[in-house]
């Protein structure tokens, strides 16, 4: 269960240092619309990102000045890909899924080899989550408990972070993008990080391969002190309708969409609603500053 949670009714985004971007696909273009709303109006990304799946890569986009690429990228990519899945694999026994050449193609639009001393050189140090699997388990058995975590915590704890995935073996890990050696790596670590198989491969980052981290957290965060907690702001990409658009919990402040992102979140074809989905962040992100919610 949730537990606790308090209203907040203005927040200065000045006082923020740790901004998350919580995974969620193509949820994750209302963080792109809501953020790109604010920062085209004076505000600047704190010191520290946080990141998981599309949401990381989404926050390298701003890191590199690349969002307005990214997201006409992806309108190109899902423009030309006419299936999710390619029913011809099966022929050979192989599960082919579209994502798993569009969302690297997608990654490398703006993030390269032109634009990577734009991210080593940020004010900004972009945190990657990860999940490693179980020990136990193994890959196979990870997913499918990762899989299982998430349906428990979606249809009967409703839990913003989950403690299940911990219970059943998969851990948490986190790299920093910025201090990858090369673009190969850079991207490799953003790949891993929305890696949910079979639909994209497991990948090597670190040393050892890893899949999406939203596996143990939708949201992850590293551990925090209660006072780096006090100035933590986290962009839910799942609506919670019982909850205020903007709100604290565990000492945190979370920002939540106002209502449900209107577009699929693993659909990847011509009719993917990418553009309803930036637009709601651009509303609620209008919205939040017309009102003072945030300042």
């Amino acid at each position: 269960m949730l537990g606790k949670i308090a209203d907040i009714h203005s927040l200065d985004l000045n006082t923020i240092d740790t901004l998350v971007f919580a995974g969620g696909g193509n949820r994750c273009w209302w963080q792109m619309g809501a953020l790109s709303f604010l920062t085209e109006r004076g505000m600047r990304l704190p010191a520290q990102l946080v990141g998981t799946s599309a949401g990381a890569a989404v926050a390298t986009s701003f890191l590199v000045q690349g969002t307005e690429k990214a997201r006409q990228a992806c309108l190109k990519l899902y423009a030309g890909n006419p299936r999710i899945f390619d029913w011809s694999a099966l022929t050979a026994f192989k599960l082919k899924f579209a994502h798993q050449h569009i969302y690297p193609a997608w990654v490398d639009a703006f993030l390269n080899a032109a634009t990577f001393t734009t991210l080593r050189d940020a004010s900004s140090r972009l945190t990657v989550g990860l999940t490693r699997p179980a020990r136990w388990l193994g890959m196979g058995g990870s997913v499918a408990a990762g899989t299982l975590a998430y349906l428990v915590d979606k249809y009967l704890w409703n839990s913003i972070h989950p403690r299940l995935p911990a219970w059943l073996g998969l851990r948490q890990d986190f790299m920093v993008l910025n201090d990858c050696p090369d673009i190969d790596t850079a991207q490799s670590l953003l790949i891993a990080a929305a890696s949910a198989p079979p639909i994209m491969s497991a990948r090597p980052a670190g040393g050892a391969h890893a899949i999406d981290g939203g596996y143990t957290d939708n949201a992850p965060i590293p551990a925090q002190s209660d006072a780096e907690r006090s100035k933590t702001l986290v962009m839910l990409t799942r609506h919670y309708p019982k909850l205020p658009p903007l709100f604290t919990w565990q000492g945190r402040a979370y920002w939540q969409p106002s209502q449900r992102i209107p577009v699929s979140t693993w659909d990847c074809t011509p009719k993917t609603t990418v553009d309803q989905a930036y637009d709601l962040g651009t509303q609620d992100g209008a919205y939040a500053l017309r009102s003072g919610l945030l300042r």
